[in-house]
């Protein structure tokens, strides 16, 4: 954005000039914003988005950005991170695009939202030979010890329901850690969305059919957002793509590659 100049020429004809010179600057810089590339933060989770063999992202959220940007003569700049570091980035930054995020009523002020683009289903997990741990409510999983991503939408729900950080949640920055705490005895249940559940765990190394779903939390949508800062024109673009792609069968077609995508009903 251009300073405003402090000098009051006596003219006026020399007054006009530099203000005529400074609202041509500012529409030049206004198109080469709206083509400049989005900042596209991932979170490495299957089957939304993860790296493929060779290192290319790849997944049903990046399958569905890479179209919608495609449609709208977009470039973006991927990059993984963290589920913190991404909402972090989001909040602070201007053109960033997150290709999956549930939409809570907290973060709704805070971004431009584009979907929905699937359901997510969150369970609490515990390993199968943890025949002790018995969860048959919410009220009795307060018990436990709980395994939560950092700022994830299910350790939001759960500290709107009184759970407590330090207390029956216990906090990772990734999924790397939270299931080294489950393995280690460290925590005695994890909070997972059901569609990432199975490809997480052998992602990582760990058997799948080593822990079972006791108790389901939720059942919400995901969504992808754009960050506030980028202005209501790059979002309007963005949301025309997306309505198109949803009416003409692009995103059923999409989500047909990823058996645990689940659309909504």
């Amino acid at each position: 954005m251009l300073k405003r100049r402090d000098s009051f020429p006596a003219l006026l004809g020399l007054a006009l000039l530099p203000a005529l010179g400074a609202r041509a600057e500012q529409q030049g810089g206004d198109r080469d914003a709206g083509s400049a590339p989005l900042t596209v933060l991932l979170e490495p989770v299957r089957p939304y988005s993860f790296p493929d063999g060779d290192g290319k992202p790849t997944g049903y959220a990046v399958d569905l950005m890479q179209e919608m940007l495609r449609r709208c003569h977009l470039n973006g700049q991927l990059e993984f991170n963290s589920w913190a570091g991404i909402y972090q980035r989001a909040l602070a930054d201007p053109r960033v695009l997150v290709v999956s995020i549930v939409r809570l009523s907290e973060r709704e002020p805070n971004f431009y939202w584009i979907g929905p683009t699937a359901a997510r289903r969150a369970y609490l997990y515990r390993l199968k030979a943890r025949a002790d741990i018995h969860v048959g409510s919410l009220d009795s999983a307060r018990a436990y010890r709980i395994g939560v991503i950092r700022d994830d939408a299910t350790e939001r729900d759960l500290l709107a329901r009184g759970f407590e950080l330090g207390k029956q949640l216990d906090r990772s920055p990734d999924h790397p850690a939270l299931l080294r705490k489950l393995f280690a005895g460290r925590d005695e249940l994890v909070a997972l969305n059901s569609a990432v559940a199975a490809a997480t765990f052998e992602g990582l190394g760990y058997d799948f059919d080593r822990v079972e779903p006791v108790l389901k939390l939720s059942e919400i949508k995901l969504y992808m957002a754009v960050s506030r800062s980028s202005g209501p024109q790059l979002y309007a673009k963005l949301l025309s793509a997306w309505d198109a792609m949803r009416r003409d069968g692009t995103v059923a077609a999409i989500a047909a590659r990823y058996p645990n995508v689940s659309l909504l009903d």
